[in-house]
């Protein structure tokens, strides 16, 4: 999940960090129904193409004057305004399912309504859309955040708690002109979706059905990670929520000796100066030979969450997130994390870190190690986000 930052920290201006839950503690919500409510889930913005295929050979495409039947594979384009589906070419919202089973746009399965809306006036982006019940939703979320092969049951259950938990407060607390309400892939939560899940995950999801966390009588945004490294981060730390008291650093016995539970990355100067360059565009710093990065300050669990460049020019800080983000888009791939060491050689940065993510809320590889050990999904819970309380919704 790892999850959109900047999203976040807007949300909680907006709204603060948590939001208050006002149905009377123990009954479920008469207004959603047993599938809880429909979420609206980002699959493409912008300008894009690509093709719908169809098991059954054909798709129903609808828009708000006519309904047709039309054969599989089918190509689309959105650009400029318009949205061309096969020979037919639409400049309003229209959408798309197959006839029977399954449906298929990039690597994603689906079993209902698909919809491409346009975006603002004049811009002429378009928005790729499906809406479908919470629990369905959770089951294309949890199928990509775990593995049901790997990870036993009460660390499914502990996830789609917790995935629900995070959908439901973008849910409460959306922006009313936005037309969805998480990202299909890790700006929120990754998201495969509903059809060829696994039956592991179907169980999980149902036996966990309408349970979210609830911290002092409020909903909060229950952020999750691969791996900590041996400490969860706090979410004051990480994102600058200090309100939120189950998301605080733990310690983490469950990830210990896993794949990314320690990890090295070396990058070279010439990266580096890519990297920096990108994150200074429209800035006006010009970016010399950089000599030293220095961490700004560590926080408890080992992230750093700002660093200081040195460069021939001067110096500068940067979030590390902004760091990590652009060393991927230079090419090399990311760091893994931000909780690391770093050293400088004679060119290159060598970093010694720990843990794959923010490091904020359950670490999954730590869930299944505890999973391994016996633990429940509660008790699995109660230690990431500690203090929480487990309410059933619907």
């Amino acid at each position: 999940m790892i999850r959109a930052l900047l999203l976040s920290i807007l949300v909680a201006w907006i709204c603060g960090p948590q939001v208050l839950f006002s149905a009377p503690p123990g009954n479920r919500s008469q207004s959603i129904s047993s599938e809880g409510p429909v979420i609206g889930v980002l699959l493409l913005e912008g300008v894009f193409q690509g093709s719908v295929s169809s098991d059954a050979g054909s798709l129903i495409l609808q828009w708000q004057s006519g309904q047709v039947v039309v054969d599989s594979p089918l190509s689309f384009e959105a650009a400029d305004g318009a949205l061309q589906v096969g020979d037919r070419l639409f400049r309003e919202s229209v959408r798309i399912r197959a006839t029977a089973g399954d449906m298929q746009i990039g690597h994603r399965m689906h079993e209902g309504w698909v919809e491409w809306i346009p975006d603002a006036p004049y811009s002429g982006s378009w928005k790729l859309i499906e809406r479908l019940p919470m629990e369905r939703y959770l089951i294309g979320v949890v199928s990509r955040e775990m593995s049901a092969s790997s990870f036993p049951a009460s660390a499914l259950e502990a996830q789609a708690v917790a995935a629900r938990t995070y959908s439901y407060f973008q849910y409460r607390t959306r922006n009313r002109s936005r037309r969805h309400h998480v990202y299909g892939d890790t700006r929120s939560q990754a998201y495969g979706g509903t059809a060829r899940v696994p039956q592991e995950v179907i169980d999980a999801v149902e036996k966990t059905r309408g349970m979210i966390l609830l911290t002092s009588g409020q909903i909060f945004e229950s952020f999750y990670h691969s791996t900590c490294g041996g400490r969860t981060c706090s979410a004051a730390e990480a994102f600058g929520m200090a309100d939120v008291s189950s998301m605080r650093s733990v310690s983490c016995a469950g990830c210990e000796g896993s794949r990314f539970s320690s990890w090295r990355r070396e990058v070279e100067q010439t990266e580096m100066l890519r990297a920096l360059e990108d994150v200074c565009e429209g800035t006006g710093v010009t970016v010399g030979t950089v000599k030293q990065l220095v961490p700004v300050e560590t926080a408890q669990s080992g992230h750093v969450p700002y660093i200081r460049v040195v460069h021939s020019s001067g110096s500068f800080e940067v979030e590390t997130q902004r760091l990590r983000t652009a060393l991927a888009s230079s090419g090399g791939g990311r760091l893994r994390s931000s909780s690391f060491q770093v050293l400088h050689t004679a060119d290159r940065f060598v970093f010694d870190g720990k843990g794959w993510g923010h490091g904020v809320g359950m670490c999954q590889v730590g869930a299944r190690g505890y999973a391994l050990r016996g633990a429940n999904r509660t008790w699995i819970l109660q230690h990431y986000y500690p203090g929480a309380q487990i309410r059933r919704l619907w």
